[in-house]
């Protein structure tokens, strides 16, 4: 997995580091254009090929998936494997390896214990999320997360999308709560248009609909929609009775569950103030019925 940078040499400070002597301190760099990978030569005294042809130092070529590049004269061959965008992804610092985000959602130091997550919010602004608190993150940030991480934010996007491959937003959904009589058990379908996203009876859902109940109240109470659902952390946890770790897990879960129904911002589902313990539910068309007997 690439950065949107990747920067290639013998340099402990490079993104891929090459043990050989033919290798220059800061040899050659792979970026994306925000259509293509493109290999340039920062003026290696050994070289850097691809396939057979060596670039002019200062040279740029565009790549293609399968394309073979070599860095110096006796360096083993590197691949391009997969020619996509570059995505959100985290390197750890202590080896631990590479994450890499699920649907522009990273969570860390693994999916099913965050100590931490990481997504762009609705603004386009990148935030890191711990125990409640969002605030902004810069790209090669380093941030503690069950040991050190280099987070890489992807930079450049690709093209626009077309009408029958758009993916389906948070801010499109409309979300209806079927909820049992002993409110033991809800409920949740997700509308875009017609399109039908059924996510079930499962135990996160109601964190949820506390959140989608305040909405509506402030609706009827006719608070303008900017400051429609914003609810205090602490007083979310104390309705549901769990701890902060709980909770995390809970607005987690939610999160992925709907990434994996094919929502493709799904971390907007919970919305944050950044700087504030103040939370709501991201979807602002919220319908909550109770269940017939």
């Amino acid at each position: 997995m690439l950065p949107d940078r990747c920067l290639v040499g013998r340099s402990r400070g490079c993104d891929l580091v090459l043990a050989g002597r033919d290798v220059s301190g800061e040899h050659a760099v792979l970026q994306w254009t925000g259509v293509h990978w493109e290999l340039r030569d920062l003026g290696s005294r050994n070289g850097t090929r691809v396939g057979a042809a060596r670039l002019a130092a200062g040279a740029r070529v565009a790549l293609s998936a399968g394309d073979e590049l070599r860095f110096g004269r006796e360096s083993s061959p590197w691949t391009l494997v997969d020619a996509g965008a570059p995505q959100l992804m985290a390197v750890s610092l202590a080896g631990a390896g590479c994450r890499v985000a699920e649907g522009g959602y990273l969570a860390l130091p693994n999916a099913e214990a965050p100590a931490l997550v990481v997504y762009q919010d609705a603004s386009g602004r990148w935030s890191a999320e711990r125990a409640g608190v969002a605030s902004e993150l810069e790209d090669r940030a380093t941030i503690d997360a069950g040991g050190p991480w280099r987070v890489h934010l992807p930079t450049q996007v690709g093209g626009t999308w077309e009408d029958d491959a758009a993916p389906v937003l948070v801010g499109q959904l409309r979300l209806c709560f079927t909820v049992s009589r002993d409110q033991e058990t809800v409920e949740l379908v997700a509308w875009a248009g017609e399109r039908r996203l059924d996510l079930q009876a499962r135990a996160h859902h109601y964190a949820l609909l506390l959140l989608a109940r305040r909405r509506l109240a402030d609706r009827s109470n006719g608070v303008a929609e900017p400051e429609q659902g914003w609810m205090r952390q602490d007083e979310l946890l104390a309705m549901l009775k769990i701890g902060e770790d709980h909770l995390s897990i809970t607005i987690h879960r939610a999160r992925t569950q709907l990434g994996k129904a094919g929502v493709a911002d799904a971390a907007a589902l919970i919305a944050r103030r950044p700087g504030t313990r103040l939370l709501r539910l991201g979807v602002a068309a919220v319908e909550i019925v109770t269940a017939s007997a």
